[in-house]
């Protein structure tokens, strides 16, 4: 329940009792006495001021004793073992006596525990008689006999309070259930005849206010003995430990407000019982219990109501399943509506709909209803007009695009709904959105002038009097009060929206298996339509990667060449571009995920200053050849690094970016970043503002939020001159929401336009982040033997470009252009690794490496696949029949791993083990020079200190970045070192880091503790 702000230095009344700290009273009622100890000792610092009375011993002169100058040393003995159990309150209550010089006291001792301290209440064992002298499971056995007899849930309580009232002999026993505005009904009454019934009366929620049923949900079980009686107080007030009121939230004796004890006495009620129910973790309601005089009643009778209380909120639970399955039956006899109409009529939701009208009104108990497909409207029952439910609903699909919307009082969301609220003020919507069409349900309830019974005016609680003062309301005569409600329905309960959702799935299946129905019908169709689009993004993707391919590889060659500045530059750029295109050649095949909600982010550290100098270097020369000024402006407080999705992020911006310059003839184009560091919940935020402004032709403002919908383009924009697909900003849309931003436009025809990207809940990094840059892999061919090389590939490019890796190397290249060629070479010149591509001409590589590894001549030949797809499914077919995958573009580096695993080493590394023999000579090179020995523990020293930090965090993590630094220092410490060891684990690592292979890394980084271990 919600947290309360208590009120302690203010008159308590009705204007803000939901605010009395009733917990802390300070008091406890009279028919009891309440000892406060302190643990272990067990010595009594507060005592209620009553002790004389019911005990014979002065208050003040127990303070500070131990508890043993009340009882004897075997009653002690009982209390420490029940003190020593888990949950002494199971154990309560406790069989106590207590010898003065009068006589013995026979005791109920009820114990538990508050703020570390030992609260013990004791009740005289004779205080009265009992009207029914049985213990605990004869009481609760007869009852519950009874209650499980009946057939509904009405019964049911009605049943509880005849039990109760018959187990414990108060005059009027009632169940109270709380609404949904917290006021509460009487559904059920068991009373002397002689008595005003109070069934059906509704009291405000007031009456039992926040803090009241906050208690009620924390204890089970509430008695009031005598609601005249003056309460007791306790000495001293406050407790001496914490100087401050002792909580007594859990105590059976704990005081009654003054507020609750003037209501009871004007209801003319002398003591009073309280039950909790609740269901599914909250309070559902009260079984309330009234006597005229005061009532005691034993604990082991309370025990028995409370287990009563208990069984009766597990019925409600139980009551609740059936209402359920009663929907879910109504829903089922729709449901095979559907499908019986679904197999003969294409239209067959508004047969049903217009077949079953009655059932659609009676499902939520509306006087009315709205079918909507499209354009198409049918309405069922009492409804407004047609011009009027259009507008509704097209208010609805604009202001409600969720899967249901309910309200009691449409008027206050909907103004126009005034002018029909008596046949529409409450409304339920449930609303289904495809890509093409979308389908709502709406269901009215009309006005209703409700004449509620209530059991006092819920608006005047409070009487001011002439003298300015506040009091009480006296609800002595509780005449009916009338309520008129204006502009509301009632309200829709939990179960009617349960099935109209319910509703909902049900012709979601009906509108998917119609579809099925109709993709079977035109099967071949659809067939062909689905290959084509899944080739063409497949094709899409290999021809683009395939040119990409010799781009990054010659560039790759380029970048140990040019040595010039200016040169270095436009190779950068050239570098720069091919991976971003690669990247949103990924992106766009994610375009399914997007739609579907299945794209997954990655967020790791990010460099947002390197991230926008890179574009700005990316779109210079465009900006350049127009002629205009693209510039960038960086808040002074943006850290360094933020975690965020880069490739998402990257996306975004080339897609605004490239609109803003695509758009622009003059002027500038501006990014800038704005930022604000903030505190929530502890944790440091940073709320970033990306905008990307420019001075282009516009967008009206009447198109500016349809440019956001797939294949909308702004009215105006010619295609044939500036192009496009008007799906750059629906992903942009899209990938900004996923990403927890928001997506603003300004924008004015002749002026230009203004994209605001706020992403008000950035984590960010304090720390510095590492350089982007990857340290380059030694690049020799010539550590293999020479070898035999063919290389098979119908792209000139491709053939090229692994000939210049190659180039004066002492290795022999072959060429083939489709797996016909490949095969004959291979039987003529028997080399020693294919380099097989996967897409060629005549005989594809999938067929040709079959067929080699089918012939014994060239089984045993090794093959590497090259393949510019994407899809992991070409490699689970070849995985068992190939020694490896490289994906293209492919550079030098990868390539030398690839062949690392198969070539053997150059002369001194001839066999298979040469790695243990480099291993054994280092070691033994160690050992043979007292400085090498040094050096090498100084290296062991540093590995052990990165294992203990980068390494067991990077192992959990496996970011890129993180890797890449991780390679670098290694690398540098393998050069420093002179240790081969130590490079051939860098070698492995970044080569796998190039091909962005995520299936070995892990095992890789797992292995780092093993390279310190072989210098040892």
């Amino acid at each position: 329940m919600q947290e309360i702000e208590f009120i302690t230095d203010a008159p308590i009344d009705l204007s803000n009792c939901d605010r009395e700290p009733i917990h802390i009273p300070g008091k406890i009622q009279a028919h009891g006495v309440l000892l406060v100890l302190k643990e272990p000792e067990l010595t009594i610092i507060q005592a209620s001021k009553n002790t004389e009375y019911f005990l014979g011993i002065n208050y003040k002169s127990i303070l500070g004793q131990h508890l043993s100058c009340l009882f004897e040393n075997q009653e002690i003995e009982i209390l420490n073992r029940v003190i020593s159990a888990n949950k002494i309150e199971d154990l309560n209550p406790i069989q106590l006596t207590i010898k003065n010089k009068v006589k013995n006291l026979y005791l109920d001792g009820i114990i538990h525990r508050s703020e570390g301290l030992l609260v013990l209440e004791l009740e005289s064992k004779i205080h009265g008689h009992l009207a029914y002298p049985l213990n605990f499971y004869n009481l609760t056995k007869a009852a519950i006999s009874k209650i499980l007899t009946a057939t509904n849930f009405n019964e049911s309580v009605n049943l509880t309070v005849q039990e109760i009232r018959r187990i414990t002999g108060y005059d009027r026993v009632m169940v109270y259930r709380f609404e949904n505005d917290d006021s509460g009904t009487i559904i059920a009454e068991n009373k002397k005849e002689e008595l005003v019934s109070y069934l059906g009366l509704r009291y405000p929620a007031s009456d039992i206010p926040v803090q009241a049923r906050k208690l009620y949900y924390q204890t089970w079980l509430r008695i009031i003995v005598n609601v005249n009686q003056e309460a007791v107080e306790l000495f001293p007030e406050n407790n001496p430990l914490t100087n401050a009121p002792l909580n007594l939230s859990n105590s059976v004796l704990r005081s009654v407000s003054p507020l609750h004890i003037e209501y009871l006495q004007n209801m003319k009620v002398g003591a009073s019982l309280g039950i909790s129910l609740i269901d599914e973790k909250k309070l559902w309601g009260l079984i309330v219990c009234h006597h005229n005089t005061p009532k005691y009643v034993d604990y082991e009778t309370r025990k028995a109501c409370e287990f009563l209380g208990q069984f009766m909120s597990v019925e409600l639970f139980k009551q609740q399943q059936k209402d359920l399955a009663f929907y879910q039956d109504k829903i089922k006899i729709l449901q095979q509506d559907f499908k019986q109409e679904m197999a003969i009529n294409s239209n067959f939701i508004t047969e049903v709909i217009r077949n079953n009208q009655q059932k659609f009104l009676e499902l939520v108990n509306a006087s009315g209803a709205v079918f909507s497909v499209d354009n198409e409207l049918i309405l069922l029952g009492k409804t407004p007009s047609k011009s009027t439910v259009i507008n509704l609903v097209n208010w609805l699909r604009e202001k409600h695009q969720e899967e249901i919307f309910y309200t009691d009082c449409l008027s206050k969301v909907y103004a126009e709904s005034r002018h029909y609220q008596e046949q529409v003020s409450g409304l339920l919507a449930i609303s289904i959105f495809l890509s093409q069409s979308s389908y709502h349900i709406l269901w009215f309830r009309p006005e209703i002038i409700q004449t509620v019974n209530w059991g006092g005016d819920p608006n005047k609680p409070v009487i001011v009097e002439n003298e300015g003062g506040v009091r009480l309301s006296p609800r002595k005569s509780f005449d009916l009060w009338k309520e008129t409600v204006v502009g509301k329905s009632l309200p829709w309960h939990k179960i009617e929206i349960e099935a109209s959702l319910e509703l909902r799935n049900t012709l979601i299946l009906a509108i998917l298996e119609f579809s099925q129905s109709a993709l079977e019908q035109a099967a071949k169709r659809a067939d062909i339509a689905n290959r084509a689009k899944s080739e063409f993004l497949a094709n899409m993707s290999h021809e683009i990667r395939t040119p990409m391919n010799a781009i990054l590889g010659f560039c790759d060659l380029l970048q140990g060449i040019v040595t010039e500045q200016k040169q270095r530059f436009y190779l950068d750029s050239i570098i720069s571009s091919g991976k971003s295109l690669l990247s949103l050649i990924n992106d766009i095949l994610d375009l399914s995920k997007i739609e579907s909600g299945k794209l997954l982010l990655q967020y790791e550290p990010l460099n947002l200053h390197e991230l926008l100098e890179e574009i700005m270097q990316i779109f210079q020369a465009r900006t350049n050849h127009k002629n205009i000024i693209l510039q960038i402006e960086i808040d002074d407080d943006l850290p360094q690094g933020i975690n965020f999705d880069e490739v998402r992020l990257r996306q975004i911006l080339f897609n605004v970016i490239g609109n803003a310059i695509k758009f622009t003839e003059t002027g500038y184009i501006k990014v800038s970043v704005d930022c604000q560091i903030y505190e929530n919940a502890g944790d440091r935020k940073l709320w970033l503002v990306i905008n990307v402004e420019d001075t282009g032709i516009g967008i009206d403002r009447l198109q500016q939020r349809r440019i956001f919908e797939p294949f909308v383009q702004s009215e105006g924009q010619s295609t044939r001159k500036y192009g496009g697909t008007g799906l750059g900003l629906t992903i942009t849309k899209r990938l900004t929401e996923m990403l927890g931003g928001i997506l603003l436009l300004k924008s004015e025809i002749g002026k230009g336009s203004k994209f605001i990207f706020v992403f008000p809940d950035v984590n960010f990094i304090d720390r510095n982040l590492p350089e982007n840059n990857v340290y380059e892999l030694p690049e020799n061919f010539d550590q293999f033997q020479p070898a035999t090389i063919l290389l098979a590939d119908d792209i000139k490019s491709n053939r090229d470009l692994i000939n210049s890796y190659l180039e004066g190397t002492k290795h022999r290249l072959l060429f083939a252009v489709n797996g016909k060629e490949a095969i004959q070479i291979a039987q003529l010149y028997r080399p020693d690794v294919i380099l097989m591509d996967l897409r060629m001409p005549e005989v594809d590589g999938r067929m040709a490496t079959r067929y080699l590894k089918q012939n014994n001549i060239t089984a045993n030949m090794p093959i590497i696949i090259l393949t510019a797809s994407v899809s992991r499914e070409d490699e689970k077919e070849l995985q068992l029949l190939v020694q490896g995958f490289l994906r293209k573009p492919i550079s030098r580096s990868q390539l030398i791993c690839e062949l690392k695993k198969i070539l053997p080493q150059a002369d001194d590394y001839a066999n298979n083990n040469h790695q243990e023999k480099m291993h054994n000579q280092e070691q033994s090179k160690i050992k043979s020079n007292p400085e090498t020995i040094a050096k090498f523990t100084e290296l062991r020293e540093k590995l052990l200190q990165e294992e203990a930090t980068t390494w067991q965090n990077l192992r959990k993590t496996m970011k890129r970045r993180e890797i890449q630094a991780f390679a670098a220092k290694l690398q540098s410490w393998a050069t420093e070192y002179n240790c081969s060891t130590l490079q051939d684990y860098v070698m492995t690592l970044e080569s796998q880091l190039a091909a962005f292979d995520w299936e070995q890394l892990p095992n890789t980084i797992e292995k780092f503790p093993e390279v310190r271990q072989k210098l040892l």
